[in-house]
């Protein structure tokens, strides 16, 4: 089947990109670190990390750069408001290249599984024009493919629009208009101030942070305050998670198993979710607001975030017998998180209250409860060599939560091991979840060959396990060899 996203432009980009060639070869960005580990259907969305995560798709000429001096000092961190791709800004700058291209297969290891095999495909490119200093038009587009054998099988190949703005600089200032993909926080891999992001759940947790984001729309204003920054967003139409074909192994709701992610099987009978109807309807208008400053003091890096929006990602609620519709609800969210270096590593932490999270009480009514969420990490590389460690304790804890089917606290250890060798020509890493108090396990081994730039080939394993209401519980079915092949140019 052949899918596109909404705004025109979406074709246009495709023309351009197709129209093209890939520009020169460049170094092949490193992979990110831990994969995201905690999906709650209904709850926070977590993403990334560095000391100050800022992802705003592919590196764009000219952007505006705050020259901090401070404890945390990683390239990812919040020195940077965008990438830069190396270009002066002169007046006349036009850029036009394929940038992402990304094919893989994988093998399901149980004889359980809804599948055989997967094939995963995927090629972006954009179109960047600045015609004077201070402004700035891109065009951007993405298709993806996606194939899954035997049972359930399904083939989707679809278009959708990338980062594709207008933007204008000042002096002191940025403003922009378009789609954009935007992930605020702290923590690696699961920033808990996320909240201005689009889930892109097609793969589950398989890919890294960037490509686990969808671009949506948005305005923005960049600026300085005092000697921080100051970010704000209106979302001025609310994209919801991008989602899986409801017959893929890595949906939300397994009508084969009769199963629902982060729900006990014993809670709700699997007869009723195997012939139940899915309504994933997102609602129309505006996906709110937030607010982010951020600044570099002599002993920390700090961040504070004020947001008023919807969660992209779907919590399915019980809507009568046999049909569960998708909600996304509002809700306040306030957090801090901060950054320091110290005793040769870069120390982590980071802290949101939310006042709306969603959950199904036991007579199976749908209601909001507050919630807090919270997490700390360490990260640093052993002897000084090249060898990298990131390890993280993770925790959300609803307050004051009625009797409900979902679970109240979920406590987690997660983070990332990754080490290059043979000249670095090779990576080896080893990405972790570990739940305490409840069996839940995800185990994410890979070895890549990095010694032909800028491609890279991989050969990896999911690793699932669990108890029945626990992410690795779900999947537990679903653990995979994956082979493949990227490219960043």
């Amino acid at each position: 089947m052949l899918h596109s996203r909404r705004p025109p432009l979406t074709l246009l980009s495709l023309a351009i990109v197709a129209a093209c060639t890939s520009g020169g070869p460049a170094t092949a960005a490193d992979r990110p670190a831990v994969e995201e580990v905690i999906i709650d259907i209904g709850g926070n969305e977590p993403v990334g990390g560095g000391s100050e995560i800022v992802i705003e798709g592919a590196p764009q000429p000219g952007e505006l750069i705050i020259d901090e001096t401070g404890p945390a000092t990683t390239p990812t961190g919040e020195t940077r408001i965008a990438g830069s791709s190396g270009s002066t800004g002169d007046t006349g700058d036009f850029e036009i290249r394929i940038d992402d291209v990304r094919a893989e297969y994988g093998h399901f290891t149980s004889s359980r599984a809804e599948a055989d095999s997967t094939l995963y495909g995927k090629v972006s490119g954009f179109a960047n024009w600045q015609p004077a200093p201070q402004w700035e038009f891109q065009v951007a587009a993405r298709v993806d493919g996606y194939s899954q054998d035997q049972r359930n099988a399904f083939t989707d190949i679809i278009a959708d629009y990338g980062d594709s703005f207008v933007r204008y600089r000042g002096d002191n200032f940025r403003l922009t208009a378009g789609t954009q993909t935007v992930v605020w926080g702290r923590l690696d891999e699961i920033p808990l101030s996320d909240r201005v992001s689009t889930a892109d759940l097609t793969r589950f947790i398989l890919d890294n942070l960037e490509d686990r984001r969808r671009s949506n729309p948005m305005l923005r204003a960049e600026t300085f305050l005092g000697s921080g920054k100051l970010d704000l967003v209106w979302l001025f139409d609310f994209r919801a998670a991008e989602l899986p074909d409801q017959d893929s192994v890595w949906y939300p709701i397994n009508r084969e198993s009769g199963r629902i992610l982060g729900i006990d099987p014993a809670i709700i009978p699997p007869a009723t979710v195997k012939n139940a109807t899915i309504i994933e309807d997102e609602p129309s208008g505006d996906g709110g607001f937030g607010a982010r400053y951020t600044r570099t003091h002599s002993f920390a890096d700090i961040g504070v975030t004020i947001a008023r929006t919807r969660q992209s990602t779907p919590y399915f609620r019980s809507a009568g017998v046999g049909r569960f519709q998708a909600e996304y609800p509002r809700s306040w969210a306030y957090g801090a998180d901060a950054a320091i270096d110290a005793g040769g590593a870069t120390w982590r932490v980071e802290l949101v209250y939310s006042s709306d999270n969603p959950v199904t009480r036991t007579d199976l009514s749908y209601t909001t409860t507050p919630g807090i969420a919270w997490g700390g990490g360490v990260e640093f590389h052993p002897g000084d060599g090249d060898t990298r460690v990131n390890l993280q304790l993770v925790g959300m804890n609803l307050i004051d939560a009625p009797a409900i089917i979902d679970r109240e606290e979920i406590y987690s250890i997660n983070g990332e091991i990754e080490t290059p060798f043979d000249r670095a020509r090779w990576r080896a890493s080893l990405d972790f979840y570990v739940g305490i108090g409840d069996k839940d396990i995800y185990l994410n081994p890979e070895v890549a060959f990095l010694g032909w730039e800028p491609h890279e080939f991989y050969l990896a394993l999911h690793y699932f396990a669990g108890d029945a209401d626990t992410l690795g519980g779900f999947h537990e079915d679903h653990s995979s060899i994956n082979l493949g092949w990227r490219a960043s140019f």
